[in-house]
């Protein structure tokens, strides 16, 4: 029996929306020309799994060139807002075009480009999570097919959320059948989905998958097949030693670190030819003991952590905070203190809390309370060494979920020297500060809860669980978080707790 409770025509809109769609963030469909609900979810589905209408392209083409203002303008307006066009087929036809249909096809291009497209698919599967609609799963995952994103990212993990919101039983079937299909989000969503409704039994679906030629989905199956206690998770682990993404390889080798107690000298920031001797070394061990060994398979990778306790500042290290011609006072120590089991960061004492461990993938939440309008503070991700800088969200009334570029400035040549490159979430380099993509829903002088989720380098900021900003991290590596007392005003916090994904 499954567990239930495991489960989690485009409108013209005027002028305007030529220019809306370039400038905003995935998270609502009307962004797109559609309604934000269960009306919307239905026709996006419909128009994208729907054939492609080449006669109704060709019209509006024509009419690109046509006499009439209005009628070039609603051609342009219409094509721009299709969700699906042939791009590259349009591109290749400028040649036979008049001047005026080229100038209009090229500015179509640019705002019906293949990443606002991208954006479109995770407004819609955000949709999806957040109203809960139930009953598109196979709708949802024939909108896959249109995605041409053949590796991991932020798309695969809103379409592997969205398949768990939208999950009725009578689609048990249809998730069996695609844990082999060919799209790899739909593979990857059918994989979790398989998991979370079967527990243990799933266990023979999905080592059947240890050997898929995708390597995030080659993880999951490990990490749950190890979840489950069960030996085959062994040689997944050890193959993804030499995998491309170095943060699988982290975490394939902590693994397997944590399961056997060995230790083979396996780096996994070398390059493929430093790796390879101890990657062997493993692989040859997991032959020889896979059946044998006394492996550790109770939480090996203690994925839920709680980072204060509530009584001492124990992980934490302080460290002064300085920057935009501010130095920090010399007994930084007395800007923090706990009381009634919460972290309080005290006015006057600039300063800022780093934590002991690094980490790689994972949701870190924690509750904070803006004791008075100058009250500021904020959380930081990414962050390395001292002089290293990291990305700041910020808390403060009316701007929580700002995000500054701290990693910038005077480090700026030494982070490109280290392949630190930040980009927002409309693919442009992140530099300076990014404002939220929503108005506030903080609540004043009360509690409000914030949640960053950050995997394979693409981090997620939710206030009160509503996404309030997106920051990728490429060549992602383990970090410390950052917590910061801006000395304007006290801030509170407490349940600070990181779950390693």
């Amino acid at each position: 029996m499954f567990n239930r409770a495991l489960i989690l025509n485009l409108t013209h809109l005027g002028l305007s929306f030529l220019f809306l769609i370039v400038n905003s963030f995935a998270g609502k469909l009307s962004d797109y020309g559609y309604s934000d609900d269960l009306d919307g979810v239905k026709k996006i589905l419909g128009e994208l799994n729907g054939p492609y209408d080449h006669e109704v392209v060709e019209r509006l083409i024509i009419d690109l060139g046509a006499n009439e203002f209005l009628l070039r303008e609603s051609a342009t307006i219409r094509l721009s807002n299709m969700p699906l066009i042939d791009r590259k087929k349009l591109l290749s036809r400028l040649s036979e075009l008049s001047l005026e249909q080229k100038i209009r096809v090229q500015r179509i291009l640019k705002k019906n480009s293949e990443e606002n497209f991208v954006r479109m698919l995770e407004a819609l599967n955000e949709i999806i999570i957040e109203g809960k609609h139930e009953g598109f799963l196979e709708d949802l995952w024939k909108s896959a097919d249109k995605a041409e994103y053949k590796t991991f990212s932020n798309l695969w993990r809103l379409y592997n959320d969205s398949s768990l919101a939208t999950f009725v039983e009578s689609d048990v079937d249809l998730v069996k059948e695609n844990l082999y299909s060919d799209n790899g989000i739909v593979r990857y969503s059918a994989v979790q989905l398989i998991i979370n409704l079967l527990g243990k039994e799933s266990v023979p679906l999905i080592a059947e998958l240890i050997n898929d030629n995708n390597d995030q989905i080659k993880w999951n199956v490990a990490n749950s097949l190890m979840n489950f206690g069960s030996r085959e998770c062994l040689k997944p682990f050890s193959e993804l030693l030499m995998c491309e993404d170095f943060g699988l390889r982290w975490r394939s080798v902590e693994a397997l670190r944590n399961l056997t107690d060995q230790e083979f000298g396996y780096y996994a920031a070398g390059n493929a030819e430093d790796r390879s001797a101890s990657a062997n070394l493993w692989g040859k061990w997991i032959i020889k003991n896979k059946e044998i060994a006394n492996l550790r398979f109770i939480n090996p990778l203690n994925k839920t952590i709680n980072l204060f306790d509530g009584v001492s500042l124990n992980g934490w290290e302080i460290r002064p905070l300085t920057g935009f011609g501010l130095v920090a006072p010399k007994n930084i120590k007395n800007g923090w203190g706990i009381e009634d089991k919460c972290l309080s960061a005290k006015k006057g004492f600039r300063s800022e809390l780093v934590s002991s461990a690094s980490f790689l993938d994972y949701e870190f939440s924690i509750y904070y309370k803006l004791t008075d309008n100058r009250s500021d503070g904020g959380i930081g991700i990414f962050a390395g060494g001292a002089d290293e800088g990291y990305v700041e969200v910020q808390l403060h009334r009316q701007n929580s979920g700002d995000l500054y570029n701290l990693a910038s400035g005077a480090n700026k040549r030494k982070l490109e020297e280290n392949k630190r490159i930040f980009l927002l979430d409309d693919g442009n380099p992140f530099i300076g500060r990014s404002n939220k993509f929503k108005a506030s829903n903080e609540n004043d002088d009360d509690w409000n809860k914030m949640t960053i989720r950050v995997q394979n380098g693409q981090s997620e900021v939710k206030i009160n669980n509503e996404v309030q900003n997106r920051v990728l991290l490429k060549g992602n590596s383990p970090s410390k978080l950052v917590i910061r007392n801006e000395s304007y005003g006290e801030v509170l916090f407490k349940n600070i707790i990181l779950k390693k994904l």
